[in-house]
């Protein structure tokens, strides 16, 4: 990427979606340095063409502007890129919440694309001044052969856990040689061989190395000349199965709450039907009434008479404030009231039961679509809106492992400690279940309770509970306990380490760790 990028003037930056930022660059052709500061999907890459938009577009640093690429450098130590211009430096830094892009100009001033606090700008700005750069290749020297691969993601923060998760299959595989040694062999790979991209369509899993990685169980393996066009697919690819998950999603949630509400419907328009209809005995109160306007004193609230049609003594409401003839009449006109109330009751079971038919028909057509255009197609008939724009709580689902059990319930995994207190403390809520693999460490788990009122079935407990043995240290168990109750019973003392918790109440449940077949991947890394 330096070779292309030096010498062009970068003539416009801009943004027109949220987290990333666009810099036009001018040469002898056009090109374009896209940069996300997604937390959670980071990248910088180079296009060859960008539409920009009309409106909703922003332009920033527009006084700095032009400037001149003269080099491009990563750190020898850090996830941290330098663009060296004529008139400053543009920096773009990898740091989980705080990932950002900065902007120093050419008397040292720390400018940010995303708004950070003046503190956070002096501490980066001093932390520079102790970053190594350089550009193209760089030997790795590890201090020690042979360290836990975590640690050498502490020396080195730019290794991604993709590469130590390679290394350490290498390493159980063969281990012929030091930890270290898989690291230098990996690493150069990455500088060497076909970049990759991995797909699995039945999981929407896709994951971007190259072609000598073993760890990404696949179904499809494109190969490419260069880690960019390799990139950009990876991307397109990416998006357009998030948003095909996205859009599944928001179907079956619909299709099933419909489906939930016309059933409801009908129980309820079935069991008025059974009851059947009380015109008879409506009309004949009202008979009885008028047989005995002179036995009815005024003002009644009640009053007894004898039920000429069956032979025995009935008690009868009355609404003081009528005269006995316009009680009767009260009643007649329930009665005809009753009448219309049964007819259209039967009309309406009959209307839902056909709608209720139609959707299973259209569900049972929906889960067999295969791309995203026939989602469309649905969404349309069934009047949803395209709009799958995520908001801020599917920023916070984002970060989790997400799983969807026979359809309908939402199962969410931690990543790591501190995301665990993320997903356990921040985003569960009080009547979700939560679980945990007993006695190991592992990722807390989630299953979101959407109707309190709705009991959920023991075998989605179980479910779930396999799930959280199959991210924890018991995966290679044949059985292992798991932890469950509700979140409201899981309280975070102060001082507590990340991903601890105390459980005021808990049940076990004995499972084996797996993902079961009745359990979807939807998303998470």
């Amino acid at each position: 990427m330096n070779a292309s990028l030096r010498g062009s003037v970068i003539t416009e930056i801009f943004s027109q979606e949220k987290d990333t930022l666009v810099l036009k660059c001018e040469n002898d052709t056009e090109g374009y340095i896209e940069l996300s500061v997604n937390p959670g999907e980071p990248y910088i890459t180079l296009r060859s063409d960008f539409h920009r938009a009309r409106k909703n577009s922003i332009d920033f640093f527009e006084e700095y502007l032009p400037l001149k690429i003269i080099e491009s450098e990563i750190s020898d130590h850090d996830r941290l890129i330098r663009i060296t211009c004529n008139r400053g430096k543009i920096y773009f830094a990898v740091r989980g919440k705080h990932t950002n892009i900065f902007l120093q100009d050419e008397e040292g001033k720390i400018i940010p694309f995303k708004n950070e606090d003046d503190n956070y700008l002096d501490e980066f700005s001093n932390e520079l001044k102790s970053h190594n750069f350089f550009s193209g290749e760089k030997k790795m020297e590890f201090k020690e052969p042979n360290l836990e691969f975590d640690e050498y993601r502490k020396e080195f923060p730019f290794i991604g856990k993709e590469i130590t998760t390679e290394a350490k299959y290498r390493w159980e595989e063969t281990a012929d040689k030091s930890r270290a040694g898989y690291l230098h062999e990996i690493i150069g790979e990455l500088l060497h061989a076909a970049p990759a991209v991995f797909i699995s369509p039945g999981s929407n899993d896709i994951n971007l190395a190259v072609e000598s990685f073993h760890i990404f169980a696949s179904e499809e393996v494109r190969l490419f000349t260069n880690m960019i066009e390799a990139f950009n697919f990876y991307a397109g690819k990416k998006f357009y199965l998030d948003a095909y998950s996205a859009k599944r999603k928001i179907i079956t949630k619909y299709i099933d709450r419909e489906l939930s509400k016309l059933s409801s419907k009908m129980n309820d328009l079935k069991g008025r039907i059974g009851k059947g209809s009380r015109e008879e005995e409506y009309n004949k109160t009202g008979n009885l009434i008028l047989i005995n306007l002179n036995r009815i004193a005024s003002r009644s609230s009640t009053v007894e008479l004898e039920d000429i049609y069956e032979n025995k003594m009935i008690k009868i409401k009355l609404d003081p404030k009528l005269t006995p003839q316009k009680n009767a009449g009260y009643y007649f006109t329930k009665a005809g009231n009753e009448r219309k109330a049964y007819e259209k009751s039967k009309e309406l079971f009959k209307d839902v039961s056909g709608n209720y038919s139609r959707l299973l028909q259209l569900k049972s057509r929906f889960e067999q679509s295969e791309n995203i255009e026939e989602l469309d197609k649905f969404m349309k008939e069934l009047h949803i809106k395209q709009n799958v724009k995520v908001n801020n709580a599917d920023d916070i689902v984002s970060r989790f492992k997400h799983y969807i059990i026979e359809n309908k319930y939402d199962l969410y995994v931690g990543k790591d400690s501190s995301n665990n207190d993320l997903l356990t403390m921040k985003f569960a809520k009080q009547n979700d279940y939560w679980f945990h693999a007993r006695s190991v460490p592992g990722s807390h788990v989630v299953l979101r309770v959407i109707n309190t009122k709705e009991p959920v079935p023991k075998n989605i407990l179980k479910s779930a509970a396999s799930i959280a043995a199959f991210h924890s240290k018991a995966k290679t168990s044949g059985i292992a306990p798991v932890s469950y109750t509700f979140k409201k019973y899981v309280t975070k003392k102060k001082g507590m380490e990340p991903g601890k918790v105390v459980l005021l109440k808990e049940e076990v449940l004995l499972v084996r760790p797996e993902i079961p077949s009745n359990c979807e991947y939807v998303s998470g890394e």
